[in-house]
């Protein structure tokens, strides 16, 4: 029976909460969002009268000093010492630049840090499926070499590797160049 109790006095503390904050919204006077634009008078027709015409454009002078609110000052933008705001944040060419840029830079692999005639292969393994070959570089370091390893410069790219040789395709320039790589007998 507590519980109950309890329950009924949050739900009606809620709902009066709810009343109090509406109602205490709605109470205030209501200003305009907006100034609104000055009234044109239109013209006023009455009824022809015996008065003299002087007498009865009085009123109207009147009427319209009452009706036209005082202008104010439309606002006016002075763009001294600000940015513009139509131009791009990012200046194209920078962009374009630092991607060039980022195209030149040398690789942090040691395949890539050499051109592919550098190379010379040593040693080639593995059957008919799956070959692996082994280069080594002028340092006498030995890297092992399988389909789809990037070397050389230019981005080369293992291609296929035979029983006595290893073919690299290198990007010169639009064109594809094919490097021949052969295996070193020993003498």
């Amino acid at each position: 029976m507590k519980r109950k109790n309890k329950k009924q006095v949050i739900v009606w503390f809620g709902v009066g909460l709810f009343l109090a904050v509406f109602c205490a919204c709605g109470d205030g006077e209501k200003k305009p969002a907006a100034p609104q634009p000055p009234v044109k008078p239109q013209a006023v027709q009455t009824a022809p009268s015996a008065q003299p015409k002087a007498v009865q454009a009085a009123p109207a002078a009147d009427a319209l000093a009452q009706a036209a609110p005082k202008p104010e000052i439309a606002y006016s933008y002075r763009p001294q010492g600000k940015p513009d705001p139509f131009k791009p944040f990012v200046d194209a060419q920078i962009v374009a630049a630092s991607k060039v840029k980022a195209t030149r830079q040398q690789s942090i692999f040691p395949l890539q840090k050499a051109g592919v005639e550098n190379f010379k292969v040593v040693g080639i393994m593995g059957d008919a499926n799956r070959r692996v070959a082994v280069v080594e570089d002028a340092a006498n370091k030995f890297y092992p070499l399988f389909i789809g390893t990037r070397m050389g410069l230019h981005n080369g790219k293992v291609t296929d590797i035979l029983a006595d040789r290893v073919i690299v395709d290198e990007l010169d320039g639009k064109k594809t160049r094919r490097i021949v790589l052969t295996l070193r007998k020993n003498q």
